[in-house]
């Protein structure tokens, strides 16, 4: 099986993820409809487009940008600790996205953009981890009432002409669990496993969500 090509492009802040918008009140600027999809994720489709031809997935690089004011709440982490926290989610995407399209679904992974194949281009923004491991003490327990929250995105592109074919985006960590607000103990090992749960949905909704664009006639003239 070929590698995926995954890796960190940028650590930064970036947009404030104090309060969770949902996917509809953030349309695209371009081409692409929203699509149904579930009510946790947002979907845009060039619904012009014949998916029914790709067969391979190109990956690139992932980006992972922290919440605005992240690093300032937390003064006590290292540059090491980020660093750390970047490489373990760019490898939990990778085990997850690669369990979902390749290992259990129909898609083979490409070095070279070809006529069937789709170039996904993930981001991991407004990551927002309420209890990160400190410097000063490691694999420390902080009681957090929250889990870790970010926002999941990716757009889909041809692999030869480059054109935006898909926009899959989850928002994913609302305060408390379901309908419970307990409070619970976190720390790395329970980052890592919100941070692998949210990537296992958004991957799962990937793949839903081109299983549907296949399965769909391209529309020929769709309204403006």
């Amino acid at each position: 099986m070929n590698r995926l090509r995954i890796g960190v492009i940028a650590v930064s802040a970036l947009l404030a993820a104090c309060s969770m918008k949902p996917p509809a009140e953030e349309p695209p600027a371009d081409e692409l409809v929203r699509v149904p999809s579930r009510p946790e994720g947002g979907v845009f489709r060039d619904i012009r487009a014949d998916f029914t031809g790709y067969k391979r997935l190109m990956i690139e690089p992932l980006t992972v940008t922290f919440s605005e004011g992240w690093r300032r709440r937390h003064p006590t982490i290292t540059d090491a600790e980020i660093h750390r926290i970047v490489v373990e989610a760019a490898e939990i995407f990778q085990e997850q996205f690669l369990r979902v399209m390749v290992e259990n679904g129909p898609y083979e992974l490409a070095e070279v953009r070809e006529a069937d194949v789709l170039v996904v281009e993930p981001r991991m923004l407004d990551l927002d981890i309420p209890a990160p491991e400190s410097g000063a003490e490691p694999m420390s327990r902080t009681l957090v009432a929250r889990p870790v929250s970010m926002h999941m995105t990716s757009e889909l592109r041809d692999g030869v002409s480059g054109a935006l074919l898909m926009r899959v985006m989850m928002y994913d960590g609302e305060p408390g669990y379901g309908n419970s607000m307990r409070s619970r103990w976190a720390y790395r090992v329970t980052n890592a496993r919100e941070i692998l749960g949210s990537l296992a949905k958004w991957s799962n909704l990937v793949r839903e969500s081109l299983d549907v664009a296949k399965a769909s006639r391209p529309a020929q003239n769709p309204s403006p």
